[in-house]
């Protein structure tokens, strides 16, 4: 009987084949979904699969991919459908083991070989140039957001002008917001009142010396670097990002290192 005869679309066919099963264990599988419990002979009539191939079949779909149970009481023995929530989460369950023991073992037996290679890799750096180019882009990042923002900035400028999109960033549900700061800025007068309002949203720390402002969203998912004129005063402001996987990461590491480093305040 065609699976579309049973009232399942040809769609769902096309996904379980996606998923790792084979035509003839789909076939299988929609069969016992649909009719019920049966025995391998009435199995190979409603299916289409040949009786030949029956038992390899459903051994296979019992033993390696869990999608049906076998009752051994009954004679002849007859074979059950797990229900679709069932046996779709064994098999992402086997997948994912699966992916994580290969995953292991092609980089375990590759990344000596690739890593002994000695020519530079080349990606793709972008360049933004101008203190509102580089605002902008910090703003559209702070809507990105959904779990998480690590901001560093000794600029007062910069951390008025992002107050308002942190601020509407918290409101939606986004709570670990944390901001570093120079400790110079907690002596200046002027700071003073935009650092209190941040106390309000954020986890805010303060240490020497921070090189620019800094953006990580959600982990590394999204980072951003913004040097300024006190490092080149020719150029103004121009911020630096890449679409190398390792640049997030590698910003998460290096805020989470200053910020776990810093001091605490307390206005």
């Amino acid at each position: 009987m065609e699976q579309e005869e049973r009232g399942i679309p040809e769609n769902v066919k096309v996904s379980l084949k996606r998923i790792g099963l084979t035509d003839y264990e789909i076939s299988i599988y929609l069969a016992l979904v649909s009719e019920g419990a049966m025995d391998a002979r009435k199995l190979s009539d409603v299916s289409g699969v040949p009786y030949s191939r029956i038992y390899n079949i459903l051994s296979i779909l019992e033993k390696e991919k869990s999608f049906i149970i076998k009752e051994e009481e009954s004679r002849p023995s007859k074979y059950h459908a797990k229900s679709p929530d069932e046996a779709l989460l064994i098999a992402k369950q086997e997948m994912l083991k699966d992916y994580e023991e290969d995953s292991n073992l092609v980089i375990r037996e590759l990344n000596p070989i690739y890593q002994s290679q000695k020519s530079p890799i080349k990606i793709a750096l972008y360049i933004h140039r101008g203190k509102e180019t580089c605002l902008n882009t910090v703003l559209s990042l702070f809507k990105l957001a959904k779990k998480s923002i690590s901001f560093a900035s000794p600029d007062l400028e910069f951390l008025v002008d992002c107050y308002e999109a942190i601020k509407k960033a918290r409101a939606r549900g986004v709570i670990e917001i944390k901001l570093l700061v120079e400790e110079k800025s907690i002596k200046d007068s002027s700071y003073k009142e935009i650092l209190t309002k941040y106390t309000e949203i954020a986890e805010v720390r303060a240490r020497d010396q921070i090189f620019g402002n800094g953006i990580v969203i959600d982990g590394g998912k999204h980072a951003f670097l913004i040097f300024s004129q006190q490092f080149f005063e020719k150029i103004s402001y121009f911020g630096i990002v890449t679409d190398h996987l390792a640049f997030g990461p590698a910003a998460t590491y290096y805020y989470t290192y200053l910020y776990n480093t810093a001091k605490k305040i307390n206005l």
